[in-house]
């Protein structure tokens, strides 16, 4: 066959078509690059991610995972490709994602769950998502997963539902009043403790604000960051009230801020304190005031007292013979002797305010506050005579005892205990020396007969 030249004009389109393979070819080129960098980005993109992706078809078996999947299961993708989750995890586990899978079939759209799966012999929490999705290329529908390992947050969630719960449980069983108040003054919550001690359900006690609880107006304002500590008085129902020592100090949970208040029962401690200060203040044995008691409430009536005229007076008695009575019947008759002689006092003193004390042995004091006149002081002493008068019987025996008391008045006599004890001592002494059995006010004259019988001693004892 003969074999002609190409005309000029088809040599142009020869030149052409061979000009758009040669464009069509680079295009191909380009884009089976571009293609091919895509492919390398997305891959890496999804190696990247610290979240295991796969792709399973309708039959559950692997045909994609990413770098992180991978490593989860301690295979590369060529072990993991065709495999299933009963291939890769245990029964139990590998059937409930199964299921799990085949719901996503059926509604064909994304399905989240928390699960535990089993990775390398380690068990994991793991939120996972699953889909279906279409890929134009293969015309074919795939089941996208993903699984974000959730172990370290689970984890951290049951170490503060735990500290929660120990911390709940130490409040709950705390003997102490616990309360968190908001910045407004209303109990927020409160510990079974402070429910029971004001006698309140706690529906009742988150309905109040904390001045329906607390006797002191607490300015909760005026709390920053210090801890206010102070004692008070708790009310709950019925007015029922105890003694509380109570702590206060602003803090913060998430974002709030609100009060700290606990709140410790003192009833033991106040009583176990108005014990030893009765202890201190009395005597003993016939549980009258003691010497300290009277000294303490005279230097509070004097430094209350703006009067110079009579208006206070002390008397001090003396039994007459007790120490005859106490040698002959033995400690334990005087003991009860001096107990009968302060019921018989106080007997005397009856309803008039009259402090009444035993100032040690068998001597007893009586402080009588706002007298009117001298004559009632006179008064006092013939009813303590009366009173005395009659015999005591003590271990079967009779007897009768009689008092020897003398008499010193503030400001006259003395404006301190001290001096108006021993001016009184001085007149009660000059009743022993009439015979006893009587009663005698100081005197400036009997202050000389002291110093002259203590210096008519002085020279005998040369």
């Amino acid at each position: 066959m003969a074999v002609t030249n190409p005309t000029d004009k088809q040599a142009k389109e020869i030149e052409h078509l061979y000009a758009q393979i040669t464009e069509l070819e680079r295009k191909n080129k380009e884009l089976a690059k571009q293609i091919q960098v895509n492919e390398s980005l997305y891959r890496n993109v999804l190696d990247a991610l610290p979240i295991n992706i796969y792709l399973e078809n309708r039959e559950g078996q692997t045909i994609f995972a990413n770098k992180q999947a991978c490593q989860m299961n301690g295979r590369n993708l060529e072990d993991l490709y065709g495999k299933t989750v009963f291939d890769l995890f245990s029964q139990p586990i590998a059937q409930t994602n199964r299921n799990f899978d085949l719901e996503v079939w059926k509604q064909r759209q994304l399905i989240t769950n928390e699960l535990l799966a089993s990775f390398k012999g380690e068990n994991h929490h793991m939120y996972t998502g699953k889909t279906i999705i279409h890929i134009d290329e293969s015309g074919d529908d795939f089941l996208l997963g993903f699984g974000l390992d959730i172990t370290d947050r689970v984890k951290t969630e049951e170490l503060l539902r735990e500290s929660e719960e120990k911390f709940r449980s130490v409040i709950e069983q705390a003997a102490d009043c616990i309360f968190l108040i908001s910045k407004d003054g209303t109990i927020i919550e409160v510990n079974p403790t402070a429910s029971e001690s004001l006698h309140y359900a706690k529906s009742e006690l988150l309905q109040m604000k904390i001045d329906k609880v607390f006797n002191r107006f607490i300015k909760l304002d005026e709390i920053e960051n210090d801890l206010i500590n102070f004692e008070d008085t708790m009310i709950g129902r019925g007015n029922h009230q105890f003694p509380v020592d109570v702590n206060i100090r602003l803090i913060k949970i998430g974002k709030k801020q609100m009060y700290l208040a606990i709140c410790r029962d003192i009833s033991d401690k106040k009583r176990a304190e108005a014990q030893i200060k009765h202890m201190a203040y009395h005597d003993a044995l016939t549980n009258l005031p003691n010497r300290w008691y009277i000294q303490t409430y005279l230097q509070d009536y004097l430094e209350n007292t703006e009067t110079n005229t009579v208006d206070l007076g002390l008397i001090l008695l003396d039994l007459d013979r007790f120490k005859v009575i106490n040698d002959s019947l033995g400690h334990d008759a005087g003991d009860l002797l001096l107990k009968e002689v302060a019921a018989r006092l106080q007997l005397a003193a009856g309803k008039r305010e009259t402090f009444l004390a035993r100032f040690g042995g068998d001597e007893f004091i009586l402080l009588v506050p706002r007298l009117a006149n001298e004559e009632e002081i006179f008064k006092l002493c013939e009813e303590i005579t009366k009173v005395l008068r009659d015999s005591f019987e003590i271990f079967g025996q009779k007897f009768t005892i009689s008092a020897s008391i003398g008499i010193s008045l503030y400001p006259k006599d003395g404006k301190d205990l001290n001096t108006l004890i021993k001016n009184a001592d001085l007149a009660m002494y000059d009743t022993k020396e009439q015979g006893r059995n009587g009663y005698r006010f100081f005197t400036h004259t009997l202050t000389h007969q002291a110093m002259k019988r203590w210096t008519e001693k002085e020279i005998e004892s040369e």
